[in-house]
């Protein structure tokens, strides 16, 4: 029998934002599959101290594991909505078992803080616990990328049961195809908008023009050629969204992806990346981040150093060069949007 967990919490704070949307996403696509979900139920998170809460979620992972039998296989989406310290202990019980467990990685943090000195010594064990040690603990695991599984395979992890993702899938029910794109229109940017992850955006040079979308811009602090049109629920978004690119942006300089979360883009896959493909426009990326090698061999957008680049980077575009992204684009994005890039994955490990 093959499961996925599904986490259900009694209050959910984060609808506005795309932080489910992922999670959403790959429990539809287990369902086409024929995956049953394995619920584990939690009750208010955020009214628990620490201790409550760790005991809590034990508690209930246990009660769901138990309805695991020898030979059956479950998906975990990794990390857990909220933490549990004793998820390595859990998985290897269910290993010994005979379970086949498998992780698909949504965030590694210990690579998005891997060059923070700030972190606390508590954040580092919690990473270790949870990170570190619960990968050798499973059957197989899901990767963003060929990066992030070379750093997998270098802390130790057996190559042969790590699968690539390529880039998130991004359903969108009732897609409309975009028309009339050119690579003149403004630059899209999507997202969490706020300070500590999108402070570039009161840098940008005075070209191209770029429109904002999502929350925490401060719009007292906008520059003339960004034009903010506020923030949408993630299945409202790709029909506001207007421009001829996506850009795929992290940190506080336009010189570079600096930071914590600019850093990040080396290993990770920006879920943004999947709704502007999806959606119909090909991307803009930073030419050090891993997305840039998916962009470039399947030619769905452009690269460039520093967004000081990108005005000149696009005047040396034709508007056939443009085209050709476009068509691109659009069969990256049906396979996003139909879900295959997991369903591909999944096929690779899953026995």
């Amino acid at each position: 029998m093959k499961y996925y967990l599904k986490e259900e919490f009694l209050h959910d704070n984060n609808m506005k934002n795309a932080g489910n949307k992922a999670r959403n996403d790959v429990e539809v696509i287990f369902n086409r599959l024929g995956y049953a979900p394995l619920k584990v139920r939690v009750d208010d998170w955020y009214k628990m101290n620490v201790l409550n809460a760790q005991i809590h979620k034990y508690r209930a992972l246990l009660r769901a594991f138990k309805r695991l039998k020898k030979n059956d296989d479950i998906v975990i989406q990794f990390p857990l909505l909220h933490h549990s310290l004793f998820i390595n202990s859990l998985l290897k019980s269910l290993k010994n078992r005979g379970v086949n467990i498998y992780l698909l990685i949504h965030d590694l943090e210990t690579l998005r803080f891997v060059n923070d000195k700030t972190l606390p010594l508590r954040m580092k064990l919690r990473m270790k616990l949870t990170e570190g040690d619960t990968f050798h603990s499973v059957t197989g695991i899901i990767a963003h990328n060929p990066i992030m599984k070379s750093v997998l395979v270098d802390e130790g992890v057996a190559e042969d049961k790590i699968a690539s993702l390529g880039i998130f899938d991004y359903l969108i029910p009732n897609f409309q195809e975009k028309s009339d794109q050119t690579k003149d229109q403004p630059i899209i940017v999507a997202g969490n908008l706020a300070q500590e992850k999108a402070g570039y955006l009161y840098q940008l040079p005075a070209r191209p023009a770029y429109n904002l979308y999502g929350v925490g811009f401060d719009e007292s602090r906008a520059l003339a050629n960004e034009t903010y049109f506020g923030s949408f629920l993630p299945d409202e978004l790709p029909v506001a969204l207007e421009g001829g690119f996506g850009l795929v942006w992290d940190g506080d300089s336009a010189e570079t992806c600096s930071g914590v979360f600019g850093e990040y883009l080396r290993y990770n896959n920006s879920h943004k990346a999947s709704l502007y493909l999806a959606s119909g426009f090909p991307l803009v990326v930073w030419k050090q981040s891993a997305l840039s090698h998916f962009v470039l061999e399947n030619g769905c957008g452009i690269a460039v150093e520093s967004l000081h680049d990108l005005s000149q980077t696009l005047e040396q575009l034709d508007d056939e060069d443009y085209q050709d992204l476009l068509v691109n684009t659009r069969r990256i994005g049906q396979k996003i949007r139909n879900g295959s890039y997991l369903t591909n994955a999944l096929n690779k490990i899953v026995k």
